[in-house]
């Protein structure tokens, strides 16, 4: 049965994690006693108060609530969306040993497909419908302060880059990673990464209807990435979608000292199968001490056929960003913490098939911070 095969590795991971933690817990104890024999009466009259135990075992790491207008068409006279739309979502880590050695991580979320996750309201041209799925389960193990193994539906990496030239970020995937991370060497990367699963069912969003791809393979990818500085982070990655072969590299810089603050710069290559490229930037200015307006722009040019293989779709890159030319205006505001409000237009430039004119205005309210204040 599959279901027995994708158990296994899961299963393994576990019982190393608890062998690894428990001796860590061993050394760290044998290590505490003997500070505490050679410190004296002072040490050992001290006291510490311990977390609650839901506080210490469960953390909300997102949690959004946000409303969204929005209008699309494809050519003149044809409007495909005059809508409000909701969207809601949360991601939570529960520890199940140690301060997150051994993990669980979940994320459930609106949407009804790969590159969707709002859920239209009624307001408008379609039909209003509700959705909530568990898009992503997995399992999380760390080994020490530099090694971490993942399995299950995992996240997507996307490095110093962002949805416009891999996956969206609703999107979801089946499969096993092994991080390293932590080194500050002057030259050596951040972050080594390297993630083997399968990408599909991309109308599929509950993540236990898709665990049984455990057992296949369609998708590669080996991440590095290195912060250069406070400001800048770079990244390089490899990538096998379904037999093609596709490099990516991304550059977030930040606090330049011209025009503009914000510098993202990303590329993607398919180096195999009708060979092609793709690239998206945008500017961000910050017009307030406070950060609280940043206006910007955007332009990406994504060839239609990049993440095909003949009829089949390998990936689905960010809906709001699309395929083909595109270009468009951001600004982003807010007025108080965890509260946004932003907006977001985009106008094709070619005729890549698919929405000609895009524009959308988000109210978003990050309240993760409250639910972990509430935990009792």
């Amino acid at each position: 049965m599959p279901y027995k095969r994708n158990i296994v590795p899961i299963v393994l991971v576990l019982c190393l994690g608890l062998l690894f933690t428990q001796a860590n817990a061993a050394e760290n104890k044998s290590s505490a006693e003997g500070k505490s024999s050679a410190g004296g009466a002072s040490e050992q009259t001290s006291t510490s108060t311990p977390a609650s135990f839901w506080s210490h075992r469960l953390k909300f790491l997102a949690a959004d609530d946000i409303g969204q207008f929005r209008y699309c068409d494809t050519k003149p006279g044809n409007v495909t969306v005059r809508d409000v739309l909701y969207k809601i979502s949360a991601r939570v880590q529960v520890n199940l040993l140690g301060e997150g050695t051994t993990y669980i991580q979940g994320r459930g979320e609106s949407g009804r497909v790969f590159n969707v996750s709002y859920d239209f309201t009624g307001v408008g041209l379609n039909e209003r419908y509700w959705s909530f799925n568990l898009k992503s389960f997995f399992l999380g193990q760390k080994f020490g302060q530099h090694f971490e193994v993942q399995v299950g539906g995992i996240e997507f990496e996307r490095g110093a880059g962002t949805e416009a030239s891999y996956a969206d970020n609703d999107g979801w995937l089946e499969g096993y990673r092994f991080r390293y991370s932590g080194t500050n060497h002057k030259w050596l990367p951040n972050q080594i990464l390297a993630t083997v699963g399968y990408v599909g069912d991309f109308k599929q969003p509950n993540t236990f209807a898709r665990l049984h791809h455990l057992s296949e393979e369609n998708h590669v990818q080996i991440l590095v990435s290195k912060e250069l500085g406070k400001t800048r982070d770079v990244s390089a990655e490899f990538d096998s979608m379904q037999g093609i072969r596709y490099t990516r590299e991304a550059l977030h810089w930040q606090k330049l000292p011209l025009f503009t603050d914000d510098l993202l710069v990303e590329a993607i290559t398919r180096a195999s199968d009708d060979a092609s490229f793709g690239w998206s930037s945008s500017l961000l200015k910050t017009l307030d001490r406070k950060g609280r307006f940043r206006p910007g722009v955007f332009y990406s040019d994504m060839p239609k056929g990049i993440f095909l293989k003949g009829t089949t779709v390998v990936l689905m890159n960010g809906d709001s960003y699309a395929l083909g030319k595109r270009i468009g205006p951001t600004l982003r505001v807010t007025p108080f913490k965890n509260f946004e409000v932003s907006l977001f237009g985009s106008g094709r430039l070619d005729n890549t098939p698919g929405t000609r004119y895009r524009g959308q205005v988000t109210v978003r309210y990050q309240f993760a911070d409250l639910l972990n204040r509430m935990l009792p």
